[in-house]
């Protein structure tokens, strides 16, 4: 059995590393102090990711992480099915319960992070890998279980 992990003393760790760093500011910090907050809360990643995931922020949300942005993307390192599933209502920009190709581009720049091999997959390979009810398109909900398996096999 797992050893059941306290998330409030969790929640207060990644609180304090992110208000000690330097560019800490009315809530928020910039991508300059992504290498800094990912090694202090130990998300063990490479370079290359920690690069990406700058680039992401940079691109999608002018360079500057909120702490609410924060907590939900961190807490993702100890309840992966709940950040999958935020995510997926994220980029569901239509609200319509469905992700759409253009929605799927923004899945892709984020799963291409966690497992390399994805990239240049299509919106056709991501619906024939998450569609479980065939219907041809893919819900909120089939969309968080396929963005878990991927995040989850790169930390396997």
């Amino acid at each position: 059995m797992a050893a059941e992990v306290d998330y409030r003393g969790k929640i207060r760790e990644l609180i304090k590393a992110f208000k000690s760093m330097p560019t800490y500011k009315d809530g928020s910090v910039t991508t300059k102090d992504f290498p800094a907050l990912i090694k202090a809360i130990e998300f063990g990643r490479t370079d290359e990711q920690i690069q990406a995931y700058v680039d992401y922020w940079d691109k999608k949300h002018g360079g500057v992480l909120t702490t609410e942005d924060y907590l939900g993307v961190a807490t993702a390192l100890y309840r992966t099915s709940e950040f999958a599933r935020q995510f997926a209502i994220s980029v569901d920009h239509d609200k319509d319960g469905f992700i759409s190709s253009k929605e799927f581009l923004e899945i892709a720049d984020v799963v291409s992070i966690h497992d390399p091999k994805f990239v240049g997959k299509s919106y056709d390979d991501f619906v024939s890998e998450a569609d479980t009810n065939c219907d041809g398109k893919v819900s909120i909900e089939e969309c968080a279980v396929w963005v878990e398996s991927k995040v989850n096999k790169s930390v396997e």
